[in-house]
């Protein structure tokens, strides 16, 4: 007797799991010519907004143009060339409006254009949603995909998404943390990052635009900034033109700031010239900020000022070996001091 044959996989029909319940999406092939280009497209964001500025409706062609010139998408359309066509499908709506892999579309239409006769690049499969799949739904399924999941957008993008999540659909920081797999405090920092670079791009014209948004997300790491946040919020706005002006030349310069904010002299040096130039003063104020050798020497200061009752009957007892550790140390400080030609006293 042979065993029955397993029934060959349904791969025009995709189940998916999301928020605890199953869809099916429909796996099928179109012309490159019938998919649309979503005007919510995350990673579009800041540019749309800025295009709504000047009074534009954010066509098809203008995201288009916006899409193709952004060097990963260029470098994505080198990919799909080399590949002989795309290795991801799209998710689409029913109606052909793009709801994730915007990029590939706009790289697979160039090639399209260069080689009209190529059907590889002329036809694709896209994976379509059911009927009602709700915004909130599909946000969920994006977030998966871009955040929680390998193809992440950028720090700015992820932020927006969270605070949409948190603020339009009304999720929790429990579920958000589950949903993402970040710690709570990674949501809040995120959030309120997001909410700081909100502000300096509708006060500003800086032409960096969402790439300040590190700045902001490194300040929101610092308990201490975060603090002064809510105690003095016009020191935002103090903030928002540090940045604007150059203080940070790199956002992780941000990471200084508490202790400049606690040093009078390095403050106004930030205020006069930028954050290298208050580091300058910090450093002078404590070697052991940029000397592994002073680092040194306060780390045993402190180890010295806490030494343990037993370390110290040890001692008293006339445990030989530690007292050989002590006056090394005592002996290797005399003789340092000795070559500097300074007194201990």
């Amino acid at each position: 007797m042979t065993a029955a044959k397993e029934a060959p996989e349904d791969l025009t029909r995709l189940p998916i799991r999301l928020g605890d319940r199953d869809y099916v999406l429909e796996r099928k092939q179109v012309p490159v010519t019938h998919l649309k280009l979503d005007p919510r497209n995350q990673r579009l964001s800041y540019q749309l907004n800025q295009l709504r500025k000047e009074g534009k409706a954010g066509t098809d062609s203008e995201l288009h143009d916006l899409l193709w010139a952004m060097d990963p998408v260029k470098d994505l359309y080198q990919s799909i060339l080399q590949n002989g066509g795309l290795i991801q499908d799209p998710i689409v709506k029913q109606d052909g409006l793009v709801a994730e892999g915007n990029c590939r579309t706009v790289a697979l239409r160039e090639l399209h254009k260069k080689f009209p006769k190529d059907e590889r690049f002329s036809k694709l499969y896209v994976q379509i949603l059911p009927p009602h799949f709700s915004e909130e739904q599909l946000v969920t399924l994006l977030g998966e995909l871009h955040i929680a999941g390998k193809i992440e957008w950028r720090a700015f993008e992820q932020a927006e998404y969270v605070y949409k999540m948190h603020k339009q659909f009304g999720k929790t920081y429990d579920f958000l943390s589950s949903h993402l797999r970040w710690p709570r405090s990674k949501i809040f920092q995120k959030i309120a990052a997001y909410e700081e670079t909100s502000v300096y791009l509708a006060e500003t014209a800086d032409p960096q635009g969402i790439n300040r948004f590190s700045h902001f997300e490194e300040f929101m790491k610092k308990k201490e900034l975060r603090d002064k946040r809510l105690s003095e919020p016009q020191f935002m706005k103090t903030f928002r033109q540090w940045v604007l002006n150059g203080k940070f030349p790199d956002a992780k310069d941000v990471r200084l700031l508490p202790d400049v904010l606690t040093n009078p002299r390095a403050l106004k040096s930030l205020e006069q010239k930028d954050i290298i130039a208050a580091e300058r003063i910090l450093n002078e104020s404590d070697p052991s900020r940029s000397s592994d050798f002073y680092w040194s020497i306060d780390q045993t200061t402190k180890q010295l000022k806490n030494t343990p009752l037993a370390e110290l009957n040890d001692l008293k007892n006339g445990d030989g070996a530690k007292l050989l550790k002590l006056r090394a140390l005592y002996n290797a400080l005399e003789e340092v001091a000795k070559a500097a030609g300074v007194s201990l006293s």
